[in-house]
């Protein structure tokens, strides 16, 4: 996920560091897609006026179930000879 936070601003950071962080005007922030609390803390800037979302987060692939193993249970079923 990628942000564009507005500076001069100062803030906690998305990774917990006692530390504050500071941005300077229009700083681009990216955080891990796959840290739910980084992008959590970008949405939370993104819903002020002080950020703005260049790019969300992506989506996962997913793996769409084997063509042939579905029609072969389907095929074993039907070809069973029960009704």
């Amino acid at each position: 996920m990628k942000i564009i936070i507005h500076g001069p601003l100062a803030g906690p950071g998305w990774d917990g560091s006692p530390a504050l962080k500071s941005w300077g005007p229009d700083q681009v922030v990216e955080v891990p897609d796959g840290n739910a609390k980084a992008v959590a803390w970008a949405r939370g800037w993104v819903d002020t006026p002080h950020a703005e979302l260049v790019e969300d987060v992506k989506e996962k692939e997913t793996k769409a179930p084997a063509a042939g193993a579905d029609v072969s249970a389907k095929a074993s079923v039907k070809g069973s000879g029960r009704a």
